[in-house]
């Protein structure tokens, strides 16, 4: 009984970890306006000898603060790279945002904003 406990314990324990990731990534999907002051290309290579992985995404910075747009993955959307500095948008977001881990909300829509003049 008491080895099926703990097993049980840290199955539940992991289970509870992974709900808690994805909470914290797909929470608070916020919609806004943005104006892009500058957008950059961040290319991070991590390994050794036996092989090594390049993680290539583009880090936005806005009048409301800063954006991360993922290349690939599940929160990937490469065609939002494509935004110009000054300009406008209809930005959507998504997920938690703690910069001094280097970790930054997601940017997963963009649309221009029509309301705003040129």
């Amino acid at each position: 009984m008491g080895r099926t406990f703990k097993i049980f314990t840290i199955v539940s324990c992991i289970i509870l970890l992974f709900i808690g990731m994805a909470w914290i990534e797909f929470r608070d999907t916020k919609t806004e306006v943005h104006k892009v002051l500058s957008i950059s290309k961040v290319e991070a290579t991590q390994g050794d000898s036996e092989g090594f992985y390049t993680e290539v995404y583009y880090l936005v910075s806005t009048d409301k603060g800063a954006y991360r747009i993922n290349t690939i993955g599940f929160n990937a959307a490469p065609e939002c790279a494509g935004l110009i500095p000054d300009s406008t948008y209809i930005i959507t977001t998504r997920g938690t945002s703690i910069p001094y881990l280097g970790k930054y909300k997601n940017i997963i829509r963009v649309a221009p904003d029509w309301t705003k003049p040129i």
